[in-house]
């Protein structure tokens, strides 16, 4: 049975607003086949990652144990919503998939772990950045659940706090592998390029689906799928299949710019060549 309605306004200033049975936007046969493709997509790359992880030597492991998860959890996920479960119903009576929520809050941190491990980043700055990232997907969901200008103030807030992951993703950790060797870099410009492109599309997306209700459920079920595949399958690919960039990642030491950083370790010296 389709339930009627579920929600409370942000805030509760409106009482409980209840949606007929007409006006629910959900997803049908068409956006189910978008979530099966995800699915399989999601699914048959998380296997061969498991195979590849276990060829791969013990220093590159971290790579591949965790995009294994990222895309093992994009997998689970996308058979919760292909079966029907882990949504609710906004107060602008659109369906709404919250365990895409749950995925992203735990496969993005991991995403810029993976960044984050290739340069060579200190702990610290790599916690930080990650847990900036959560906060941003909570303020997401916030919006996504919300009505009126709740939901934009929530959405405002996401976006500012993506201006900082950007800025530590193509400013700090780029700064911290200048000095690695060209292999290391160009693997980093990838990932790197890929991630930032691809996650400023997605609060388009928001704009147009949970926010306006513009775009159907079946096509934001598609754009979503589609970003998400890019973001971490073909994300994953690239990363653990550059394989001299992973060899020099886990062979050699890793500095930041002379004078220290958040890349140098203290009481280090940095060398005049962090490669030959």
């Amino acid at each position: 049975a389709v339930p009627l309605l579920l929600l409370a306004a942000a805030g509760g200033a409106h009482g409980v607003e209840v949606c007929r049975v007409a006006d629910l936007e959900l997803v049908t046969q068409t956006g189910e086949f978008f979530l099966a493709a995800t699915f399989l997509g999601m699914g048959v790359t998380s296997i061969i990652f498991v195979l590849m992880a276990f060829k791969a030597t013990y220093e590159k492991r971290k790579f591949y144990f965790t995009t294994c998860y990222i895309t093992a959890v994009a997998t689970f996920s996308y058979y919760a919503m292909l079966s029907g479960q882990g949504w609710l119903i906004t107060p602008s009576c659109r369906q709404l998939f919250y365990v895409r929520y749950l995925d992203w809050v735990i496969t993005t941190p991991l995403l810029l772990l993976d960044l984050g491990l290739i340069v060579g980043a200190e702990w610290p700055l790599i916690a930080a950045v990650m847990g900036g990232d959560a906060l941003m997907i909570f303020s997401g969901y916030m919006s996504a659940i919300s009505s009126g200008h709740i939901k934009w103030l929530w959405f405002a807030a996401g976006l500012l706090l993506f201006i900082p992951i950007v800025y530590a993703v193509l400013v700090m950790f780029r700064g911290l592998v200048l000095r690695s060797h060209p292999a290391v870099g160009e693997l980093y410009n990838k990932v790197s390029w890929l991630t930032m492109i691809v996650w400023a599309c997605y609060p388009l997306v928001f704009i147009f689906s949970e926010g306006t209700s513009d775009w159907s459920q079946n096509f934001e079920v598609m754009i979503y799928g589609v970003l998400d595949l890019m973001a971490k399958a073909v994300f994953g690919f690239i990363l653990l299949l550059s394989h001299e960039a992973l060899d020099r990642i886990t062979s050699l030491p890793r500095f930041a710019s002379i004078g220290g950083g958040y890349g140098t370790q203290m009481n280090e010296k940095a060398p005049v060549e962090s490669y030959i």
